[in-house]
């Protein structure tokens, strides 16, 4: 849909106005007059620092801690602290700018779980990161003389009235691009060739031009093969998951846990125990191989005496107010890189007005330390780091093999670019490209359309958290075995349940047809 014709169908559906770029921010320095038109009507506050100008969507969590030397520093989205016990935002960032400056100062930055971009702005120069897993979806370009940061690519183009990357325009009209993790796009790539993703572990600085460098992970780690120092990690990981479930349910007043039977949401449902009377539980029903997980979770949530919510999904979208007119809106909002399918589209549209939570607590990036594509292809290996090894974990371009030596050059480009070089060998680059690719890209684009429905935070997006869990064993990461450890750590009688629904996905048959496919995409020439 053209600008002018989805502007007039804003115009038609004025409720549908306050949903544009939803829970979404702007940093720029470039005054913006007028903001009572597209595409903010009026739905936006904005606060003037350090010679920026902070817009944030009215649900946006918008926090800027000003020094006596006039410095700033500031959170976008919502975090809170496991180790200090804080989740109130500006004495979280009080507590970063006293150290800033000095060796202590990352480290304080890294204590913090949540959702968010982070930044300071010290004698004029902005320096900015995202979260651990970048769920916080975030990009930035400076346009003309301008700067811009923001949770949208897309309100950035429609700003500066950008145009769609050709190569953006050819990959997603490829017809894999939907396969493998859903669409998403490479790299560090957004709609514009103008406009670049945020990745994940890499301080950026603008100070009239952008620069940038890895701060993690630099350090080799030693792996914990004793059962001592195993037992240790699960103890101290648990307790941070515990900790942050505590912190949830003081910042939000109805924190609603996304319950499955999976061992994902089953550890955070143990990480809150003894604050149960603080939670609520929910499941969803779209499919019928939803429905094992949903009696899991109704089980698991009666048990401990929490109400659960269990929603069955409309099967038609003639069911929903404004289907197609809000999967427009879902399109623009991702910048036309995402379509939304009919089935993911009945869900968020069904859920927003069905539930009466302020915050859903989701386990996802608890993958990353899951060892996901080891398992999802079934192998104790991979290849070293390269473009071509990126690539495939990125797509399948088995039958295309002039778009898949473009997307080994973007690799190749993107791996020197973030410093890949200079990660020690003790963190395998595909659980890097997980974290900072899949999690990046996807995930942060996908959590995005999600806060349409609520706001989402993730007790395991913690940078201290990870690194822990990154010296647990690959063989007991790939089985789950720390997740199943702290499952029993936090809550004993959750794990003698033994209640454990196994993803499809999980199933060996799958891995092994996908390792097939992977080999032979790794091996095949130009």
């Amino acid at each position: 849909m053209k600008r002018a014709e989805f502007i007039n169908m804003l115009e038609k559906n004025p409720q549908l106005k306050k949903d544009l770029f939803i829970r979404g921010f702007l940093i720029t320095d470039k005054r913006i007059k007028d903001t009572s038109t597209f595409p903010f009507y009026g739905n936006w506050k904005i606060k003037e620092s350090s010679g920026y100008y902070f817009m944030a969507h009215n649900l946006t969590g918008m926090h800027l801690y000003v020094t006596e030397e006039g410095n700033t520093f500031f959170i976008m989205g919502h975090a809170y602290n496991p180790f200090t016990k804080e989740y109130e935002e500006e004495k979280i960032l009080a507590h970063i700018a006293e150290a800033y400056g000095t060796s202590e100062y990352m480290e304080r930055v890294n204590d913090i779980t949540g959702v968010f971009v982070y930044g300071s702005i010290v004698n004029g120069r902005l320096e900015y990161l995202v979260d651990p897993s970048g769920m916080q979806s975030a990009c930035y370009g400076k346009l003309e003389e301008n700067f811009y940061l923001s949770s949208h690519p897309q309100l950035i183009g429609d700003l500066c009235y950008l145009k769609m990357d050709d190569f953006v325009k050819e990959l997603i009209q490829y017809k894999w691009y939907g396969r493998v993790m859903g669409p998403y796009l490479p790299g560090d790539l957004t709609s514009f060739s103008e406009v670049k993703r945020i990745v994940p572990s890499i301080l950026y600085r603008y100070d009239g031009k952008v620069s940038h460098k890895r701060y993690w992970p630099l350090k080799d780690m030693k792996m914990a093969t004793e059962e001592k120092e195993y037992r240790k990690i699960i103890q101290e990981g648990a307790e941070i998951l515990k900790s942050n479930m505590e912190l949830v349910s003081k910042k939000w007043n109805h924190p609603w846990i996304s319950l499955t039977g999976g061992i994902d949401s089953n550890t955070t449902f143990a990480a809150g125990n003894g604050n149960y009377d603080k939670f609520e539980t929910f499941s969803y029903i779209s499919a019928e191989k939803e429905v094992p997980d949903a009696a899991a979770a109704k089980k698991i949530a009666t048990h401990f005496g929490l109400k659960h919510h269990e929603y069955h999904i409309p099967s038609n979208n003639e069911e929903l107010e404004l289907f197609e007119e809000k999967r427009e809106l879902f399109r623009h909002n991702n910048g036309y890189v995402a379509e939304l399918y009919d089935n993911e589209a009945r869900k968020k549209f069904y859920l927003r007005e069905n539930t009466a939570c302020d915050v859903e607590v989701k386990s996802w990036v608890s993958e990353t330390i899951r060892a996901y594509w080891y398992k999802h292809y079934g192998r104790q290996s991979f290849p070293k780091l390269s473009g071509k090894l990126f690539r495939n974990l990125y797509k399948i371009f088995i039958f295309n093999r002039r778009l898949a030596h473009k997307i080994d050059k973007l690799f190749d480009e993107y791996i020197k670019k973030y410093e890949y070089d200079k990660i020690p060998d003790s963190y395998s680059p595909a659980d890097m490209h997980y974290n900072e690719v899949t999690w990046g890209s996807w995930g942060g684009l996908n959590i995005t359309e999600m806060k349409y429905c609520f706001d989402i935070t993730f007790i395991y997006n913690n940078r201290r958290f990870l690194d822990l869990m990154f010296r647990v064993p690959l063989e007991k990461r790939i089985s789950d075995q720390h997740h199943v450890d702290m499952k029993r750590y936090l809550n004993p009688e959750l794990a003698d349940m033994n209640i454990r629904i196994v993803n499809m996905k999980e199933t060996d048959f799958r891995a092994f047809a996908l390792n097939v496919i992977f080999t032979i995409n790794s091996i095949l020439p130009f």
